[in-house]
């Protein structure tokens, strides 16, 4: 008897279908429409965010300037933040004050695939943050 039911609860977990979108071990897919997506890997490391919180990015506009700061909570109490100065669809730009786990880790570059209607979307790479993808909706 015990090995029906076991063999019954066997086969019910295995027809439960994972929802990978907070998988945190699945890199996100690259998109442009919003999707509030946002992975990476660190050191080799798959990290993306969902499990513990929508990414967010937020969109400042000053006369001389304009920035976009990133921030994604990648694990329990872990981030990963950036800051893009001056972005532009099609352009490839440095990102700064980009940190993990509260720990700064050096500039690199991002590439800004959309933004306008509230949304950017790119992709980066850096020295210890790689492969990176973000598609976000930002508040001003």
């Amino acid at each position: 008897m015990k090995n029906i039911l076991f063999t019954i609860l066997l086969f019910l977990c295995m027809a439960c279908e994972e929802n990978k979108s907070v998988d945190p071990s699945i890199m996100p897919e690259i998109t442009t429409i919003g999707e509030n997506t946002f992975g990476c890997l660190v050191d080799g490391w798959v990290y993306a965010s969902g499990r513990w919180g929508l990414p967010t990015a937020e969109y400042i506009n000053r006369e001389d300037t304009s920035y976009v700061k990133i921030v994604a909570e990648v694990g329990f109490e872990s981030y990963i933040r950036f800051t893009i100065p001056n972005p532009k669809p099609g352009e490839t730009i440095s990102y700064v004050d980009a940190s993990f786990d509260y720990q700064l880790v050096e500039d690199g570059k991002a590439h800004i695939l959309r933004m306008d209607n509230g949304i950017i979307s790119g992709t980066f790479e850096g020295k210890r943050l790689t492969k990176g993808r973000f598609d976000l909706k930002y508040k001003e």
